[in-house]
């Protein structure tokens, strides 16, 4: 991003923010001179145009707002859709795996279920941290 020539003029958090956009997007192409000519065309538009302007920026973020309240309930529906369907699934399978575990492991299926599943679900939670640590990024 291109720096203000004065860098007081826009306060630390715009300027921190500013920094921060710089360092994890590349920055698009733009005039040498964009915040003043920014600046210039807010300065020289008539203060109806900037409580009109105004008004459809909060009706607009309001929308956003509502539609991401939106989509946050329904992936909440659909994360509890899941885990009952999950949860659903492993009943019926201990239910139909009990008498084959209890035939190959007698009087201890009662510890070796336990241990399977967790087993199960320690793998795939390394799985998931694995894909998103830094340091499988590291290794080739």
């Amino acid at each position: 991003m291109s720096t203000p020539a004065d860098p007081q003029a826009d306060g630390p958090f715009e300027t921190a923010l500013d920094g921060a956009l710089a360092r994890c997007l590349v920055p698009p192409g733009l005039p040498q001179d964009f915040r003043q000519q920014l600046r210039a065309a807010i300065a020289r538009s008539p203060s109806t145009d900037r409580a009109r302007l105004r008004a459809a920026l909060e009706q607009e973020h309001a929308q956003q707002l509502a539609e991401l309240q939106t989509g946050y309930v329904r992936l909440r529906q659909r994360t509890l859709g899941g885990l009952i369907g999950g949860a659903f699934a492993a009943g019926l399978l201990i239910t139909f795996s009990l008498p084959w575990i209890t035939a190959h492991f007698g009087r201890d299926a009662v510890f070796a279920l336990p241990a399977i599943g967790s087993i199960v679900g320690l793998a795939l939670s390394t799985r998931s941290w694995w894909q998103r640590s830094a340091l499988a990024r590291l290794l080739p």
